[in-house]
């Protein structure tokens, strides 16, 4: 290799073909991604990752809450039914209380009896009864008196009244805290059935109370003991505390859960309290129409009608009654284990897929590093035997290859080269001469001075090696820094005769340091420089300055 560079006017970049201009701009780096673009990757692997586990956690957790909706609305559903069953036998029991009064022939006679005497015309007569036990009925008023205050104590009423058809007073007992509504008696008498009235609060001694109205018909005696009506029982009892133990929790509702007792006021729906009654701004029918539908509308979390609170909520009306249940289930409670399941959910999720991005990244890694292993040691033993192939056509550059290889090392950690940077110099450094193959070796082993044709021969040996090199596919940028590694800081070099910015710093590096061992080994045209003259000879400018400083700290 010839010792100091010299100006070599067919190395410029104006007596170039176009195509070999082309050759050495266009050669690129066709190896393993970049770092940088490989740290890109992987975050991208990463977030992909993270976005697919928010994704299927999402779906876990919209699965899991349509469940615990409908879990919900069936538990809310059976609440209500059971509730609703409780309050139906405990309206039924209250209407039966009368049967001891209304079913007693005694009292059914003298119903009978005292209505003929109010209204002949409209009183059936009695069937089968002898005059003389009627007029014996008839005389014991007090008797009927006495039943019906015994009636009034042992079922603990507020008071009882026995109506005739008429709404005539034909007996009474106790206190009735208020007049019955116009036309309750005839639709009693009319129907021949009970019914009982929409709660009301009383007055009492101590405060109030909520008191129920029961109207039940006392039938003539006849052949299938269903004669028509011939009087109406009505009582009145206090109910507000019995209502609050049916509707108050019991050990096994949740917290949340609430039971509460809704009337109908004409159209007005009322909330029955212990001692009052709340009326709600949303009418009973519209109140029946939002809830009663039960299925998918107790699924819809919705304003409690109470406080507006949202809730899971159903109605199951008391039949025969004015009365409904409302069932609630506060949306907060219910689906408040959704707060402990959905952060969990996400997080287990996601780490999984994160995890599992990471294994099938590190199974990647995995492979392309034996496939790198591989490359490198196909590699080495293709570079050995080029190595070897050039040095046995020119046995002046025995070792040279070797001896660049360990001077771009130490250099390049002079400078503070990256691991990759030293690796291309190393590899770069062995695979340079390869287009010597091609030098006829009488140019090789000239022991005189090159012509200006056989220098040109010589140096045309980067093209050579460029050529040769192109199609093997390195995983480091070797052939760019072998095409640049004869270019020199002050344009002086070849082939493209470039200065300084345009020189990669990894050429800059592998041409110094060669062309030291050059000038420091023999050849076949001179003896080898001390290295203090090959220095001297680096310093006139065709060399970076820290990398002719580099060499000159290191051992050579």
């Amino acid at each position: 290799m010839p010792a100091p560079q010299k100006t070599n006017k067919t190395a410029k970049p104006e007596a170039l073909s176009a195509a070999t201009r082309a050759q050495f701009q266009n050669v690129a780096y066709r190896g393993a991604v970049p770092l940088k673009s490989f740290v890109g990757w992987v975050t991208v692997i990463i977030v992909a990752a993270v976005l697919v586990g928010a994704l299927f956690a999402s779906l876990l957790v919209g699965q899991r809450l349509g469940q615990l909706v409908a879990d919900t609305a069936a538990r809310v559903e059976l609440q209500a039914q059971g509730r609703a069953h409780t309050l139906t036998e405990w309206a039924a029991s209250k209407a039966g209380m009368g049967k001891t009064i209304e079913k007693a022939e005694i009292v059914r006679i003298f119903a009978t009896e005292s209505g003929r005497l109010a209204s002949p015309a409209n009183t059936p007569p009695l069937q089968g009864i002898e005059p003389d036990m009627v007029r014996a009925v008839m005389q014991q008023k007090p008797y009927m008196q006495q039943l019906l205050n015994e009636f009034v104590a042992r079922n603990n009423l507020s008071g009882a009244q026995l109506l005739l058809p008429g709404g005539q007073v034909l007996l009474k007992a106790g206190a009735m805290p208020q007049a019955l509504p116009e036309g309750t008696v005839t639709d009693v008498v009319r129907q021949s059935a009970g019914k009982i009235l929409p709660l009301q609060v009383a007055s009492t001694g101590v405060g109030t109370e909520v008191t129920m109205d029961v109207l039940r018909p006392v039938q003539a005696l006849g052949p299938n003991d269903t004669g028509p009506v011939v009087a109406v029982l009505w009582y009145n009892l206090p109910v507000g505390e019995n209502l609050a133990r049916l509707v108050a929790a019991t050990q096994l509702d949740r917290e949340g859960e609430r039971t509460a007792m809704l009337q109908q006021a004409g159209t007005q729906a009322q909330v029955v309290g212990r001692n009052a009654l709340a009326t709600l701004p949303v009418p009973y029918p519209e109140v029946l129409h939002r809830l009663a539908t039960g299925g998918d509308a107790v699924r819809v979390v919705q304003p409690s009608l109470i406080d507006s609170k949202p809730v899971f909520a159903t109605v199951r009306q008391i039949p025969g009654t004015p009365f409904a249940v409302l069932q609630e289930y506060a949306a907060e409670r219910a689906l408040g284990i959704m707060e402990l399941y959905k952060p969990g959910i996400y997080l287990i999720v996601t780490l999984g897929m994160v995890v599992l991005a990471s294994l099938m990244l590190a199974l990647t890694l995995h492979l392309m590093g034996q496939r790198n292993r591989t490359r490198v040691k196909l590699l080495g033993q293709t570079m050995d035997a080029l190595v070897r192939v050039v040095e046995a056509r020119d046995p002046y550059l025995s070792g040279h290859h070797s001896r660049v290889a360990r001077l771009v090392i130490q250099v390049g950690n002079r400078l503070g080269l990256s691991v990759g940077e030293r690796a291309t110099l190393f590899y770069a450094a062995q695979l340079s001469s390869v287009g010597r193959i091609l030098v006829s070796q009488g140019v090789l082993t000239k022991k005189g001075k090159l012509t200006d044709a056989e220098r040109d021969q010589m140096e045309q040996h980067i093209n050579q090696a460029v050529a040769v090199l192109g199609d093997i596919e390195f995983d480091l940028p070797i052939i760019p820094v072998i095409s640049q590694m004869y270019e020199r800081e002050d344009g002086s070099g070849h082939p493209l005769g470039v200065r300084a910015e345009k020189i990669s710093r990894m050429a800059k590096v592998l041409g110094a340091c060669d062309a030291f061992v050059a000038m420091t080994s023999d050849r076949a045209h001179r003896k080898a420089l001390s290295k203090a003259e090959a220095l001297k000879a680096m310093s006139t400018g065709a060399f970076a300055p820290d990398v002719t400083a580099a060499i000159k700290s290191e051992r050579t």
